[in-house]
């Protein structure tokens, strides 16, 4: 355990309705809380009635959160907050809504930077060194579960191709390709996600290939 590691209450008889909810660790030393109790680790809860709050439990309490128990919780919680939108539901106004507001939050997950293919490498955004204009627009660093050649309308596939992005022609030659590949067939896995801003004023930044 160690601070900022995200973690789940597993028991406490102390504080019964933070059972099962998660918290970060923001403290592992050890303080009197209370009369002839000793708390070595301290969390910040990010669930429940006492969002926000900071308890302190013993290390047998609470259970470090793996990757997959992190978006299960996540899951779980979206869930009960879905079902409870539902319960309002009422006319066909109501379902435009919701399907508005789903729609927008899948385009905020999907474009939210997380480590996956990157991570312990160095990106091709930082490779080529892309201006932050390119870097926002660029799907390659919205999308960073898979490497920029798998990905359609990347800007260097549009500086290569023009208006669609399609071809990987480019990528057999870039050297971001050639250090991080690992023989895998040169395809497009992600399409339809490509930029959007005005391409040729902006790459000619770029060191490419």
């Amino acid at each position: 355990m160690k601070v900022g590691d995200k973690v789940r209450i597993n028991k406490c008889n102390s504080i019964p309705d933070a059972v099962g909810k998660s918290a970060e660790i923001v403290g592992m030393q050890i303080q009197e809380f209370e009369k002839y109790t000793v708390y070595p680790v301290w969390v910040r809860m990010t669930t429940g009635e006492g969002k926000g709050k900071i308890y302190g439990f013993q290390y047998d309490e609470v259970e470090v959160l793996t990757r997959e128990h992190r978006e299960e919780t996540m899951k779980t919680g979206l869930t009960k907050k879905f079902e409870e939108l539902l319960k309002g539901v009422t006319t066909l106004e109501d379902i435009t809504e919701i399907e508005r507001v789903i729609n927008e939050v899948k385009g905020n997950i999907l474009t939210e930077p997380t480590p996956g293919f990157w991570e312990g490498k160095t990106p091709c955004w930082e490779m080529l060194h892309c201006p932050e204009t390119v870097k926002q627009e660029c799907p390659a660093f919205q999308y960073h579960s898979l490497p920029c050649w798998q990905i359609e309308g990347t800007y260097c596939k549009l500086l290569d191709q023009g208006t669609e992005g399609t071809s990987t022609d480019i990528c057999r030659v870039c050297r971001v390709f050639k250090r991080w590949e690992h023989g895998e067939p040169l395809e497009i896995k992600l399409s339809g996600k490509g930029a959007r801003v005005d391409v040729p004023k902006v790459l000619k930044h770029l060191a490419l290939p």
